[in-house]
C-alpha cells in the first residue's frame, strides 16, 4: 500500500468511524511495517494535516464541487480533502502529483466516473491558483482560515475579541515545543540540560525544573527510561507550582492520570509526603504507578475512584488538593487536532467540574489549599466555574488565577486557580 492510500484509509477511520488520530495512525503504521521512513513520514503529515485543516478543506470542496457536500460519497470527500491539502499546505509536493495520485485513489475507491469528478474539482482549484476565498463574516472567516467550527470561533471572539481570537487560533495550529521537567530527586535542571546538549539536543531552561528542547525521540532516550525527566508543558508544570506542596503534607490529586502532576508534586515534596492519586479507569491507575516507579517515587498511592462522587472518609483529610478536572481540551488542540472536529458535547462539563470542585472543598483542611485547573481556554469551564463556587462557599477565597495562552506564554492553553479555605 502506498503512502497516500494508507493516509486515505486512516482518515476514513478518523472522520467517519470516530477513531482518534494518534491511535488510527499507530495502527496503520503498525500494519505497514515494510513502508519506508519517507513514506511513513508522508502518511503522518497527510493524516494530521487533513485533520487539522478539515473544515477549511470542506469549505474549499464546497466552492468547487457541483455536488453538495452532504451528497458527496465519503470516500470521494476524503480523497478531495487529501488532494486539496497537498495543493494548499504541502509545499514539497508537486501539483501534478497531488492531482494525479488523488485521481488514482478515486478510480480505485470510488464509483465509475469518480476519478473524472475528482480531476475536474482539483484542476478547477488549480486554475484559480489554489487560493482560498474566505467568507466575510468574522466568525466564519476565522473558522475557515484556521479550521475550527464556527461555534468555537464565535465563542472565542466573544471571550477574547476578534484579534486575540485570531492569534489564539493561529498559535494553536503551530506545532508545540517539547518541554521536559527534570526529576529533581535525581538531577538538577542544569545537569540535565548539559547531558541533553552533550547528546546533540538543543535545550534551555524555561522555568525552574522546566526545560525547552528542540525535540527528540523521548521513548528511546536512556535519560527518560532511567527516570531523569518527564514530559510536561508549561501550564501543567505551573499547576503543582501553584499548589506549593510542602514536605510531610498530605495531598490529594483528584483526577491524576497519567501522573505528570502527581509525580511533580512528589518531586516538590522531595518524596517526603503522602499523595493519594485518583482516577476512574484501572488502566490509567497503572499509568500513574508506572510513572512513579520510573521516577523512583515512593510517596504516591494510586487509587481507583470517581472524583465526582464524594468520599466521606476523606473529609478534612488533605493539606492540599489538586483538582485538575476533565475538560474540553481547547488549550491542547495543537497536540490533539481531533478536538477541532467538535465531536464532543462540552455543555455538560461545567456541571461536572463544579461537583468535583465541591468535593475538593470538603477534602481540604481548614487553612488548606485547592488548585483548580484545566487544559482549556473556555471561560465557561474556568472562571465561570470558580466564580460560581465562591458564590456558594464564602469560607474560600481566590488568591491566584491565570490563564496560560499559547500566543503570549509559549505554552498550551491552561487555566489555574488557587483557592484557600479560611481557617
Amino acid at each position: 500500500m502506498n503512502a497516500r492510500e494508507a493516509a486515505f484509509k486512516t482518515l476514513c477511520e478518523i472522520l467517519y468511524n470516530d477513531a482518534f488520530s494518534n491511535l488510527a495512525l499507530k495502527e496503520t503504521l503498525g500494519r505497514e511495517r515494510d513502508m519506508s521512513r519517507e513514506d511513513r513520514a508522508l502518511v503522518t503529515n497527510l493524516v494530521y494535516g487533513v485533520v487539522s485543516h478539515h473544515y477549511t478543506l470542506e469549505y474549499i470542496i464546497g466552492q468547487y464541487s457541483a455536488i453538495k457536500l452532504k451528497k458527496l460519497a465519503r470516500n470521494i470527500k476524503v480523497i478531495l480533502e487529501l488532494g486539496i491539502y497537498q495543493l494548499v499546505y504541502a509545499d514539497k509536493i508537486p501539483e501534478s502529483a497531488a492531482v494525479n495520485e488523488s485521481v488514482r485513489l478515486a478510480k480505485k475507491h470510488g464509483r465509475k466516473g469518480a476519478d473524472r469528478f475528482v480531476n475536474a474539482v482539483l484542476r478547477s482549484f488549480c486554475r484559480d491558483g489554489c487560493e482560498v476565498r474566505f467568507p466575510e463574516d468574522k466568525a466564519e472567516y476565522l473558522a475557515v482560515k484556521y479550521s475550527y467550527t464556527t461555534d468555537m470561533a464565535q465563542q472565542w471572539i466573544n471571550d477574547f475579541g476578534f484579534d486575540e481570537a485570531e492569534e489564539l487560533m493561529a498559535s494553536l495550529n503551530e506545532p508545540p515545543a517539547l518541554m521536559l521537567r527534570a526529576n529533581t530527586l535525581r538531577i538538577s535542571a542544569q545537569e540535565l540540560i548539559k547531558r541533553l546538549c552533550d547528546a546533540g539536543i538543543k535545550a534551555e531552561q524555561e522555568q525552574g525544573a522546566l526545560i525547552r528542547t528542540s525535540g527528540f525521540d523521548v521513548g528511546g532516550s536512556r535519560l527518560y527510561l532511567d527516570g531523569y525527566f518527564s514530559v510536561q508543558d508549561k501550564g501543567a508544570y505551573n499547576a503543582a507550582i501553584a499548589l506549593d506542596p510542602q514536605e510531610g503534607e498530605t495531598v490529594i490529586d483528584m483526577c491524576a492520570a497519567p501522573g505528570g502532576k502527581t509525580t511533580h508534586i512528589a518531586e516538590l515534596q522531595k518524596d517526603r509526603g503522602r499523595i493519594t492519586a485518583f482516577d476512574i479507569y484501572a488502566h490509567k491507575i497503572r499509568l500513574i504507578e508506572e510513572s512513579a516507579h520510573r521516577l523512583g517515587i515512593k510517596s504516591v498511592e494510586a487509587r481507583l475512584a470517581d472524583a465526582s462522587v464524594r468520599d466521606e472518609t476523606l473529609l478534612n483529610s488533605a493539606d492540599r488538593v489538586l483538582c485538575d478536572v476533565p475538560c474540553s481540551g481547547w488549550g491542547i488542540i495543537r497536540r490533539k487536532p481531533d478536538i477541532k472536529l467538535g465531536r464532543n458535547d462540552v455543555s455538560g462539563l461545567p456541571g461536572l467540574q463544579g461537583r468535583m470542585l465541591e468535593n475538593a472543598s470538603v477534602y481540604v483542611k481548614p487553612g488548606g489549599v485547592i488548585v483548580y485547573s484545566t487544559c482549556t481556554i473556555n471561560k465557561r469551564e474556568n472562571e465561570n466555574v470558580t466564580d460560581a463556587f465562591l458564590k456558594n462557599n464564602d469560607n474560600f477565597e481566590k488568591v491566584y488565577e491565570k490563564t496560560f495562552l499559547p500566543d503570549t506564554d509559549g505554552s498550551d492553553g491552561f487555566y489555574i486557580c488557587k483557592l484557600i479555605r479560611n481557617a
